[in-house]
């Protein structure tokens, strides 16, 4: 559930904030897409060190 509302957040973005600002073909959105990928990676280890921990006897 929490994916879906992280990409939510992205499609939100891209569809109405960036649009506003008229960021959409420009390279003034990139900062943005690095702080999503950032936090989508670190999203993904953190998930697969606690699933190793978990799976740890």
């Amino acid at each position: 559930m929490g994916f879906i509302g992280w990409l939510g957040v992205d499609l939100f973005m891209e569809a109405v904030v960036f649009e506003l600002l008229q960021w959409n073909g420009t390279t003034k959105n990139d900062g943005f897409f690095i702080f999503w990928w950032i936090v989508t990676l670190g999203w993904a280890v953190y998930g697969i060190l606690r699933l190793l921990k978990l799976k740890k006897p």
